[in-house]
């Protein structure tokens, strides 16, 4: 009698698990097609992304590409482009000689070195950016430090870039 017991014990345990197998099969299907979906966005994304980083800039006789110049007067550069507005944002961690001309002492460098943050938001028209419309600040806990827009803020950021 006591081997019935265990022998229906088994038996229903053995098809709650069949059960969940099935489910668990259906659980990772789902999820593969996530994945897959996910990966597809994020390559069409930045393959908009690099293109614009690789556009060409000339200036002052110097050549040199968006990506240059970004990679080069910011840290830790993150790139957000709205294909429906062509517009390029671009932040990343403050250091110098971006706004060098401030004349902040050292101990406020070395903050704005850890936590300033710098946005370029800029529109690409064709393969050049728009030197209208173009905003560059620094902000500092939550406060604008520093912000240029137009023309200026773009030859300014040209002008850091052949600084270094």
């Amino acid at each position: 009698m006591k081997w019935i017991t265990k022998v229906a014990c088994v038996l229903c345990l053995s098809t709650l698990l069949v059960g969940c197998s099935e489910r668990l099969t259906e659980i990772k299907d789902a999820a593969s097609g996530i994945t897959s979906a996910a990966d597809s966005a994020a390559n069409a994304v930045s393959r908009d992304v690099h293109a614009i980083r690789a556009i060409a800039i000339d200036y002052n006789d110097k050549s040199f590409t968006i990506n240059d110049l970004f990679k080069t007067i910011l840290r830790d550069v993150r790139w957000d482009y709205d294909a429906k507005q062509n517009e390029l944002q671009v932040q990343g961690t403050w250091q110098p000689p971006l706004f060098s001309e401030q004349g902040w002492n050292q101990d406020k460098q070395k903050q704005l070195a850890e936590t300033g943050l710098v946005t370029v938001t800029c529109v690409i028209d064709g393969d050049k950016i728009d030197s209208t419309l173009t905003d560059l600040k620094l902000v500092f806990n939550n406060e604008i430090m520093y912000q240029i827009n137009g023309e200026e803020a773009l030859h300014y950021l040209y002008d850091t870039y052949l600084q270094k």
